[in-house]
């Protein structure tokens, strides 16, 4: 039996995925949320960062290597 959502394209992530995804602490992800280093939006009380939102926060801190 399949999972209903597996084939569903993940459009946002709460913040403990978000943090899970790059490897960081749920604290440090919600740190980055409150400075606005991360866009997100809320739905209720919960935080939710667009997948998007997240590639562009890792490329904008990801240094490219000196030749």
């Amino acid at each position: 039996m399949k999972a209903k959502n597996q084939n569903v394209v993940r459009l946002a992530y709460s913040v403990q995925e978000a943090a899970a995804a790059i490897g960081v602490s749920s604290r440090t992800v919600h740190d980055f949320v409150k400075d606005g280093s991360i866009t997100h939006f809320r739905m209720g009380t919960r935080v939710l960062i667009p997948a998007d939102a997240l590639r562009v926060f890792i490329e904008s801190r990801t240094q490219a290597q000196k030749p």
